[in-house]
């Protein structure tokens, strides 16, 4: 998808940003560029409101998911019976305008080819326009499905659902829980659709994945990104993608890990089915008519991974004062050559296929929250419900958990394990991590300061190496939003992608704009004065020491003394260079 437009139309307005705010991402004259990537750049001080448009967005497209699913869990909706539940005319954005592109989906076209726009068919885009007004529903119109369609009566839901982008993708490299609370909704959707089908003996699909398209892509992902990405790697392939993502982290290769899937947790199954089910000796001996095992609806995806690993196991551990044990599946796995081979066959060479597998057996440990709580959290709109009721078990009573896992760096004879990564590198491998992952999908990223960890010189690539990433994927389209405080990330984009938030102290108002000079390529100096509103080059503390030396100047008999002790106390900068312009002024003008 490409963003066109969002405007805040709810007269209390949305976090910070008030009634009729509004944002332009794309401009008609540059609709042509729609296909192309070219990354949203928010940029303003802290509290400027950038990180309240991806909250918008994010919530704004829950609502949506919510409204158009096949699945919603039994007691989601509201009705007589449950007062709070979901209204699809109430949203957290209660009233907004929402405009988009999205690549017409062929199964929506009806009209031949000469009666269509003769464009390139992956150039083709649907224009969508998302209204919401206050204590309604949203309305979905597709304003130039004449082009395509001789249908002129209301979108189906199926219809809808294919106008949506295919995921949201959400991440912040801080704990920004604004922007994650609609996430973590969604992680209990997705629980709650794999509960209901293996409660009534339905199969999930495979390979299995989540309705839901909003994904949250934190911390506890790091190491489902890393895997599913390195173990499709080939290095020697002409188009190896992961080239950057490697080589600033001197990361060589995945040299060793383990994964153990707990395999004794259990649902009861529904009445319907217990009415018609036939006892085996075995169930009835073990008490477990009523229940289904939690990933027995995996086992084909489970079985692909036993046949990628080098050696498994299943274990039985007996604990004392407990009547069972303890069942789990143990699976190593060295990484050699064969062993990517192997992944990639049973995979269908594709790294999210892979992950989609790691983030359901992720995202099932939601199994320890009660039916009680996880109401409360699809009703709340507390941010910090995540904080209350979180999905973390204890660690041998997760459903899958990564261990030993060991990667080669350039230079090191002996591995080590990826803990012992600094921030910047964690941040780095998972953030451009998530981008390969998704690279082919007509996806929204959603990226909350992904930066802040990274070194200078990584600042200042990042927007080129998320251009590699994509840059075998031209026929998709896709959009990003990042919100930053890095004037790298700035100067390396068009000024007709850079966002600056402004909020004004005195009425909180808070207004956007486009820069009035060309960002790409300009030096961090001038973006850091020009979008940041800091004229200072260097720190606060350094510029209190000039100053001293300043008020030194006004009364010093031996001007040239003091412009030795500048030379030696104060490192290069604009701020010694114009100082001591000052100096020399007064010394020449004895």
């Amino acid at each position: 998808m490409k963003l066109i437009r969002l405007k805040i139309t709810d007269e209390q307005g949305f976090r910070s940003l008030q009634k009729d705010f509004e944002i332009y991402f794309l401009r008609d004259f540059d609709y042509k560029h729609s296909h192309e990537f070219n990354p949203n750049i928010l940029a303003g001080r802290n509290g400027s409101g950038k990180s309240n448009i991806l909250e918008a967005l994010s919530n704004i497209f829950y609502h949506l998911d919510c409204m158009y699913n096949d699945y919603l869990p039994d007691g989601f909706l509201k009705d007589e019976e449950n007062e709070k539940g979901f209204d699809n005319t109430v949203g957290v954005v209660d009233a907004f305008e929402l405009e988009y592109f999205i690549p017409v989906p062929v199964r929506l076209i009806d009209k031949t080819f000469d009666e269509t726009p003769k464009v390139v068919f992956n150039d083709t885009k649907a224009h969508i326009l998302i209204e919401k007004q206050a204590g309604q529903k949203p309305l979905v119109t597709w304003l130039n499905r004449d082009e395509y369609s001789s249908k002129n009566e209301d979108l189906s839901k199926k219809e809808v659902q294919r106008l949506l982008p295919k995921y949201v993708l959400g991440y912040s490299s801080g704990e920004n829980e604004l922007l994650s609370l609609p996430f973590f909704k969604t992680r209990f959707l997705h629980y709650d659709e794999y509960a209901d089908k293996l409660r009534f003996e339905e199969p999930y699909g495979y390979p299995p994945k989540p309705e839901g398209r909003l994904i949250y892509l934190d911390k506890e992902f790091s190491q489902a990104i890393l895997l599913a990405n390195l173990l499709m790697h080939e290095p020697t392939s002409e188009n190896d993608k992961l080239a950057p993502l490697l080589e600033n982290v001197e990361l060589e290769d995945i040299d060793e890990f383990r994964l153990i899937i707990c395999q004794d947790r259990y649902l009861e199954l529904h009445e319907d089915i217990l009415r018609d089910k036939e006892i085996t000796i075995e169930e009835l001996h073990e008490e477990k008519r009523h229940l289904t095992e939690l990933t027995s609806n995996l086992k084909r995806s489970i079985e692909a991974l036993k046949k990628c690993a080098t050696c498994f196991e299943h274990q039985y551990i007996e604990l004392e004062n407990y009547e069972e044990g303890r069942e789990y599946l143990v699976l190593d796995f060295k990484v050699t050559e064969a062993t990517k081979e192997a992944f990639r066959f049973h995979f269908a060479d594709n790294p999210l296929q892979l992950f989609q597998l790691f983030q359901l057996l992720l995202e099932l440990n939601a199994y320890v929250v009660d039916e009680k709580d996880k109401k409360r959290v699809y009703q709340s709109k507390n941010i910090f419900i995540n904080h209350d009721i979180y999905p973390n078990s204890l660690e041998d009573d997760r459903v899958l958990r990564f261990k030993n896992l060991w990667i080669k760096k350039k230079g090191l004879e002996k591995s080590l394990f990826t803990k012992q990564l600094s921030d910047g590198e964690h941040q780095f491998l998972h953030s451009l991590g998530l981008c390969l992952l998704f690279k082919n999908e007509n996806a929204l990223f959603l990226l909350d300061e992904p930066e802040t960890h990274f070194n200078p010189d990584w600042k200042a690539k990042f927007i080129s190496n998320l251009r590699h990433c994509f840059s075998q994927s031209k026929d998709v389209m896709r959009e990003m939003l990042i919100t930053t405080h890095s004037p790298y990330l700035v100067s390396d984009s068009e000024s007709k992608y850079v966002h600056i938030f402004e909020k004004d102290q005195g009425s909180k108002k808070v207004s956007n704009r486009f820069p009035d000079f060309q960002t790409l390529g300009s030096s961090v100096n001038k973006i850091t004065i020009k979008v940041y509103n800091k004229p200072d080059t260097i720190g606060a503390y350094a510029n209190s020491k000039i100053d001293e030396l300043r008020k030194e100047l006004e009364t010093s008999q031996d001007k040239e003394a003091l412009l030795r002790r500048v030379k030696n106390e104060i490192g290069e900068s604009v701020e010694r260079v114009l100082f001591i312009n000052e100096i020399l002024d007064q010394i020449n003008m004895k």
